[in-house]
Parts: C-alpha cells; sequence; structure tokens
C-alpha cells in the first residue's frame, strides 16, 4: 500500500499485514497483523484515534507494545484504556520511566510551550479525565503470537534501561524503537553508558544476522530502512567512543547537552566527559 494521508497520520504498508504510522512526521508507529490479532509498536503523542485507525486497519483486537517509556512513543496508551482491564507491555526497567510520564501528564497538557505546539488538539481535552493502561512485562526471548505471525524480543538497552527491538522473523523486519536509529541519545539521565550500549548493539548485530532481518524501522525516520550491514559501522563508532578516540562536538538541544559524534551518515549524541 502507498502512503495515504488520514488526517494528521501517514500511513504505509510495509509488508502483507505489516503498516507503517507516522503520526505527523514525528514519530512512528506501526502495526503488525496476525489470524488473531493485531500488535501497534508504539503510540507515539496519540493526538488522534489510534484505536479507530488500528482497528480499521486491521480489524483484529489490538494490543499495544511500547519499545521504550519516552512521552513520544507511549502518550497515546490512554487511547487505549479500557477502564483498567487491558494492559500495554514494556521491558520491567522503563516501567518507572512510563509511570513517570503518566503521573506528569497533566502537568505538561498545561505546559506553555506544549499549548503552543498541540493545541489544537487539546481543545476541549480535560487532562484530569485521561487515564493510561498498567505495563506488563515483556523480556529478551518473550514471543507475541498473533496467530501465524510472530514478533520475538530482543532486549538493547542503552537508549533506555528498557528498549527493546521486536524481530518479524517471517518478514525478516525488526522494529527498533529508538535502539537503532540514525541519530542515536545517550546523553538523557535515563540512557546507559556507552560501554552497556556497545555490548547491546553486538548482541543485537548477532541476533538480527543470525534471523537474516533485511529491514531495521525505527520510531521517527524510516523513510529508508537501515539494513543490518549498517551495524558494523556503527559499532565500529561505539567502539570509538568507549576508547575516546573518537573526535565529537558540543551540542544542546531542548532535552540537555553533550557531545555529538558522527560515523559517515550515523550519529550518537553522549553526556559530556566530567
Amino acid at each position: 500500500m502507498a502512503e495515504q494521508q488520514y488526517g494528521i497520520y501517514y500511513i504505509e504498508g510495509i509488508a502483507p499485514g505489516a503498516f507503517k504510522i507516522y503520526e505527523q512526521r514525528t514519530a512512528t508507529m506501526y502495526l503488525v497483523c496476525g489470524t488473531e490479532k493485531a500488535c501497534l509498536i508504539d503510540t507515539a503523542f496519540g493526538l488522534g484515534d489510534l484505536k479507530e485507525i488500528a482497528e480499521q486497519l486491521g480489524h483484529l483486537p489490538v494490543t499495544v507494545v511500547n519499545t521504550h517509556g519516552h512521552s513520544d512513543h507511549v502518550l497515546g496508551n490512554q487511547r487505549f484504556y479500557d477502564g483498567g482491564n487491558g494492559r500495554v507491555y514494556m521491558h520491567p526497567a522503563d516501567r518507572p520511566l512510563y509511570e513517570g510520564t503518566v503521573e506528569g501528564f497533566t502537568q505538561m497538557f498545561r505546559d506553555p510551550a506544549v499549548r503552543e505546539q498541540y493545541g489544537e488538539f487539546l481543545k476541549g481535552v480535560d487532562p484530569e479525565s485521561l487515564r493510561f493502561p498498567q505495563a506488563e512485562d515483556l523480556r529478551e526471548g518473550d514471543v507475541i503470537d498473533l496467530g501465524g505471525k510472530k514478533l520475538e524480543v530482543v532486549e538493547i538497552p542503552g537508549h533506555t534501561a528498557g528498549s527493546i527491538l521486536l524481530l518479524d522473523r517471517a518478514e525478516k523486519i525488526c522494529y527498533s524503537g529508538d535502539a537503532i536509529i540514525e541519530n542515536l541519545w545517550l546523553f538523557l539521565d535515563e540512557s546507559l553508558p556507552p560501554e552497556v550500549y556497545l555490548a547491546s548493539l553486538r548482541h543485537a548485530r548477532d541476533v538480527l544476522t543470525e534471523a537474516g532481518i533485511e529491514r531495521i524501522y525505527d520510531g521517527h525516520f524510516s523513510y529508508v530502512p537501515l539494513t543490518t550491514d549498517k551495524l558494523d559501522n556503527m559499532i565500529a563508532g561505539m567502539e570509538q567512543v568507549v576508547a575516546g578516540t573518537a573526535v565529537g562536538e558540543p551540542f544542546e538541544n531542548d532535552a540537555g547537552r553533550g557531545i555529538r559524534y558522527f560515523f559517515g551518515a550515523w550519529s550518537v549524541l553522549c553526556r559530556e566527559k566530567a
């Protein structure tokens, strides 16, 4: 299916029963459909009715899996709140991050910068009335069986402690969230040291290579999916960062400051060294 626009969402078929859902060209979600249920991988900011969109695309009950706990991947979870019976799934190491996002949602909702950027979507919405599903655990090796299609969990701590990948071995696709991405953030308070991410990346390369993965779809860009051969360049770059031989440049953005290292088309943002 060629990309089609549905309001603020841009939807494209990427494999049989699999769709990329791009919210305002800022955060990317994926819907993977089996014969019995569908899995929505991340929920972005949830500015539109994701539940309706997912159900219309798949015509199946929807299970939500979050690749990690950041707000631009979990705020749409509130679209799937069903009175407290349903759950979303993520790695337990990111549950505190998710719970903190949920607890701070009302205050964030009233932030002037948020109101300015998203005001048109917030008209008439009472933040006090919104509820979020509780999170249940996913760990390395867990398999989400959708009926005729399975998604396998791989842990890749670094961007956050609980970041995960989801592998569709049949379609040779990896859904990577922000853990394998063109511009990796490792400078956040919740990010882990470069040494940890390097070990994670080596592990991911081994698993993805063994699985024959051909396309890696991340949580923001993915106009053209990454390929596993790019992982060798990422690993070589991280080895330089860890060894202290990489040459970087200072950066600062809304989330903080640090050092950016470029390795060809890939970059990593790390904390400033003490």
